[in-house]
């Protein structure tokens, strides 16, 4: 009796921790599910079709490091591009590639659409202004733009950061500014 009481409270804590995992997993598809709805409204508003690109979100980790170790070079931590928000948008290179990442602290319940309003017009903003929309035509009357994002739970932007936070990282690649044709490099 004392094996089978040993073996169902092992059995217990393992479905425990699991459960403990997945909901954390579920409650950052639904946080990411809100920004990209945010972005896609708020797209809509200017034109542009928003969607995800799954293999730029795979690259969101690489991209959170490229972005922390750009800190005192392209972005200071004292100084973010609105300090409301406490939000960094920052032009960076990763394996060679350039993105503009945006950077910001969980809003109150970031599960619904409605909580990332103005971030996520910031960020859209930052979007344009470098070059990170796909434009149909001359006259930008019709875009698009594929992002990459993820949940960075209990992250620090810096070394020097007292208190780990929860962040949301919004990604594009930076067009070709080259060519000017709109092509992605």
């Amino acid at each position: 009796m004392k094996l089978f009481k040993k073996l169902a409270a092992a059995a217990l804590a393992g479905v425990m921790a699991l459960s403990m995992l997945t909901g954390c997993a579920l409650g950052n598809a639904a946080k990411e599910n809100a920004m990209l709805k945010a972005l896609q409204t708020a797209g809509n508003m200017m034109c542009v079709k928003v969607s995800e690109d799954k293999d730029l979100s795979k690259k969101a980790h690489g991209v959170f490091s490229a972005f922390k170790a750009a800190e005192g070079n392209e972005w200071d931590a004292e100084s973010p591009d609105d300090e409301n928000l406490n939000i960094f948008i920052v032009k960076v290179v990763y394996k060679e590639i350039p993105y503009l990442v945006a950077v910001t602290e969980m809003p109150n319940n970031a599960k619904d659409s409605i909580n990332w309003g103005y971030t996520v017009a910031k960020i859209l903003n930052g979007f344009e202004g470098y070059k990170c929309i796909e434009w149909d035509n001359e006259e930008e009357t019709s875009g698009k733009l594929k992002v990459g994002f993820d949940v960075m739970n209990d992250a620090k932007l810096t070394d020097t950061q007292e208190k780990a936070e929860d962040y949301m990282v919004v990604f594009a690649k930076c067009l070709n500014s080259g060519t000017g044709s709109g092509s992605r490099t």
